[in-house]
């Protein structure tokens, strides 16, 4: 396996949890959806993927405010495109 194969593998990984992370966050403005069971399954799936890079942010996020709103999944997509930038400056 090759540099870049490596490079491009990591660039998607990071591009999908993006989208992930988007899916989840509107997930939660439908309740509707949320209720159903396939719903609350494909949500606690979602969570799984997302929560190992979203809790981080959020606890040191309610260290500093306690507001109602979650910042973390939008800290955590930034965070991911920086990464997504520093993987093509490593591995072009």
């Amino acid at each position: 396996m090759s540099t870049s194969t490596i490079g491009f593998a990591l660039y998607k990984l990071f591009d999908v949890l993006v989208w992930v992370i988007i899916i989840k966050s509107f997930m939660t403005w439908f309740p509707s959806v949320m209720s159903s069971d396939a719903g609350n399954n494909i949500y606690n799936l979602l969570c799984k993927v997302t929560d190992p890079i979203e809790s981080p942010i959020r606890s040191m996020m309610y260290k500093y405010s306690s507001g109602p709103v979650d910042f973390s999944p939008m800290i955590a997509i930034l965070v991911l495109m920086l990464l997504q930038r520093v993987v093509l400056m490593i591995f072009q």
